[in-house]
């Protein structure tokens, strides 16, 4: 193999290949869901002191319920166009998911906030 083969031919195929690895590699790690980005900006203000550990948590959580609500209507509405359900069993299925949802933001509201919980010192027996 002649020096001039080297040059002209091997050297500029490895600097490509290592650039579009270097992009691809770049690109993966740039591809962050809204849910990863919004947990970033909340640990920020956590970290900031703009924001308490009590509602972090229950922004965290709202913000992971609202992740797996939208995955779950992705799933159904790729059922729907592939016509392994019908319109009417879509609805009810998203109407079944809305309600499921709401519930499940309820609970961790109230088991974050504390609803219905009674501290050591209850006023409500004065």
């Amino acid at each position: 193999m002649e020096p001039s083969y080297f040059f002209f031919l091997v050297l500029p195929l490895a600097v490509l290949v290592v650039f579009l690895v270097a992009i691809v590699l770049y690109h993966a790690r740039k591809e962050e869901d809204y849910y990863e980005i919004q947990v970033k900006k909340l640990r920020q203000l956590l970290f900031s002191g703009k924001l308490d550990k009590k509602n972090f948590l229950n922004l965290r959580n709202r913000l992971m319920q609202e992740k797996i609500f939208t995955a779950e209507s992705k799933k159904l509405l790729a059922l729907l166009s592939s016509e392994k359900i019908d319109g009417e069993t879509y609805v009810r299925l998203r109407q079944v998911l809305e309600k499921s949802f709401r519930d499940k933001l309820y609970r961790t509201d109230e088991h974050t906030t504390g609803v219905g919980k009674k501290g050591l010192f209850d006023a409500s027996k004065f």
